[in-house]
């Protein structure tokens, strides 16, 4: 759920935060914030508005850092009661999260986001995450789109800033274009994390489409065939 949604000009946290509190089951409740010190300072801050609204009574709450969700891939644990992570926004923060979900070291996760034009929201889209202001979740990618995003996240270890990661993204999104796919960041991001992509990789993805969108003719080595797409979409119709 995005901030402006749970407030909606200081109307709606009551209700909304009710509605949180239904989805994410019983007390007590576990939020993973940026800064605990912060958090357990600063009485006026954005993190501890929304988890007074959630879990008004002070012994219902755990607070920890974001951070510290890293241990659980480590040691191969799994946290089976809800978390509520309260305004994610760091590169850092959002990679750990990441990546404990993919580990599933989290059973059931809530996200109260800043706004609705951050990243950790594209990411949340692309996994199909429901959101519970609207009740509903962002459709699927095409199948194909999904298949070129492939592609590019096998390219995440030379980096996708330049080089062959850069050349793959320019030319997959130039090819997919042609065949009346728009140049769109959040639709390439949706899927390259639906693929299992990392933030890292995605500001790399965000910057370029973002640029191609707006005109500029990327110069890169060629690295498919001109009819890739067709070539793409052969190989998903054998598999089926």
């Amino acid at each position: 759920m995005v901030r402006e949604d749970w407030g909606q000009h200081g109307t709606a946290m009551i209700p909304q935060s009710a509605l949180i509190r239904d989805w994410i089951g019983d007390a007590p409740y576990l939020f993973a914030v940026t800064d605990v010190k912060k958090f357990n300072h600063d009485d006026r801050g954005a993190d501890v508005e929304a988890a007074e609204f959630i879990a008004p009574e002070k012994t219902d709450r755990i607070v920890f850092d974001i951070r510290e969700l890293a241990s659980l891939e480590r040691d191969d644990k799994v946290i089976d009661h809800a978390v509520v992570v309260l305004h994610p926004y760091e590169q850092p923060e959002l990679e750990t999260i990441r990546r404990a979900v993919e580990a599933d070291s989290l059973g059931k996760l809530f996200v109260l986001i800043w706004s609705r034009y951050d990243m950790v929201r594209t990411w949340l889209d692309g996994l199909g995450a429901l959101n519970l202001h609207t009740h509903d979740a962002v459709p699927a990618s095409d199948p194909l789109l999904l298949a070129a995003a492939e592609k590019i996240q096998s390219e995440d270890y030379n980096g996708l800033s330049s080089g062959r990661g850069k050349d793959a993204v320019v030319q997959l999104v130039r090819a997919f274009a042609t065949e009346g796919f728009p140049i769109d960041p959040d639709s390439w991001l949706r899927a390259y994390f639906a693929v299992g992509g990392s933030f890292h990789h995605a500001e790399s993805i965000e910057k370029l489409v973002k640029e191609m969108k707006a005109g500029t003719r990327h110069r890169v080595k060629s690295r498919y065939r001109d009819n890739i797409v067709e070539i793409m979409r052969e190989q998903l119709a054998a598999k089926r």
